[in-house]
């Protein structure tokens, strides 16, 4: 062989022995280039469609948009080159890298709302093309219009739930976790009780974000309502299944809010452990739920002591080498920061969802 010959088989060994996330990541935006630079169409699309996983599911989910619209140009561009992967991988694995660049896009007010209706036309074109994944459709339409409309949001929601599964559809636990959540937006707790129950039962097999998904739902309404004793019901139960990763971000946020109420010292810790995963983060609704509780905290916190001792990264804004941080200008900080991604949010959207979920996040006690 070669020197510089491409061997697509010998690089992919490597990349199955490197870990998930930044460093297979690395090695995959790397390996991308040799397959471009060969022309091997296989490796081409296939490793475009593993760097996009790697980011929706251990890493920054936003980072699956640029590999996404890549895929797609090759695509589009030379239909035939789809022939390079399995059957059984063409049509799904092409509408899955293309729904991975659209997902993070309702969390990124960076990205203009005219872009993400572009990219759902030519989602939709794609359903219509391969007769499959008009669920997915639908569920990204509603996932989008609940920071705008929340009735029309509902309407597309009813519009997934009535379409039938298929080979692009999420987890049966993951899709209740979304009727729980919409039910909730609605107002509807009987609804929500109702798709939770096998959730709760048991009765369904979980992936790894299903029971968080719901119990995030639950914990966030409970906490808008002022019900304290609930939330902290699912705050623990929540706390037990987060990790220290990006993913999780949007769940940690919401247990510190509720630990600021209940175990403070708990909140701190938590607090400090997923800090620095916020930073640069391009995912801005995990950056807005991390500060939203960040500020909530250390809210509650002034009210009791003028300064806190915290172990926070030196990337940190207002970093401090003794560790000693005044509760007021961290609160003051961390509601800036929300407040600022939030009307970024309002001003794509149009709408003024996250001004009035601001509102809310200091509790009122009913």
């Amino acid at each position: 062989m070669g020197e510089n010959q491409f061997d697509g088989s010998v690089l992919s060994m490597i990349i199955n022995m490197t870990p998930d996330g930044k460093s297979k990541m690395e090695a995959l935006r790397e390996y991308i280039k040799q397959a471009d630079e060969a022309g091997d169409n296989y490796y081409r699309l296939y490793w475009r469609y593993e760097y996009a996983y790697q980011a929706t599911f251990h890493d920054d989910p936003s980072k699956a948009i640029p590999v996404a619209a890549e895929y797609n140009a090759i695509v589009e561009d030379n239909p035939d080159t789809l022939n390079a992967l399995p059957e059984d991988a063409r049509a799904e694995g092409y509408l899955m890298i293309v729904q991975m660049g659209i997902d993070p896009v309702a969390y990124m007010p960076q990205i203009p709302m005219e872009q993400w209706e572009k990219m759902m036309e030519q989602f939709y074109i794609l359903v219509k093309r391969y007769n499959t994944g008009l669920r997915t459709y639908w569920w990204q339409m509603a996932r989008f219009w609940r920071f705008i409309d929340k009735e029309k949001a509902h309407q597309y929601f009813q519009k997934f739930w009535k379409t039938g599964r298929d080979g692009l559809s999420d987890c049966r636990a993951c899709e209740r976790s979304y009727a729980v959540l919409m039910s909730l937006m609605a107002g509807d707790r009987e609804a929500a009780d109702r798709y939770a129950k096998p959730l709760k039962a048991g009765r369904l097999p979980f992936c790894e974000d299903a029971p968080k998904l719901y119990i995030y739902a639950y914990l966030e309404n409970a906490l808008d309502s002022g019900n304290l004793d609930e939330a902290q019901h699912f705050a623990n139960q929540l706390n037990w299944k987060i990790k220290k990763t990006i993913q999780d971000l949007n769940y940690l946020g919401a247990v510190i809010r509720c630990f600021a109420y209940t175990n403070k010292e708990k909140a701190c810790e938590k607090l400090a452990s997923g800090i620095k995963n916020v930073q640069g983060l391009w995912d801005q609704k995990k950056v807005y739920d991390f500060y939203k509780g960040a500020w909530v905290l250390f809210h509650e916190l002034a009210k009791e002591k003028e300064t806190a001792s915290l172990s926070l990264p030196e990337t940190f804004q207002l970093y401090k080498k003794d560790g000693i941080y005044n509760c007021h200008s961290l609160a003051e900080w961390f509601y800036s920061q929300a407040q600022d991604i939030g009307k970024r949010f309002d001003k794509r959207n149009g709408s003024s969802y996250f001004e009035k979920n601001l509102e809310l996040a200091i509790l009122k006690k009913n």
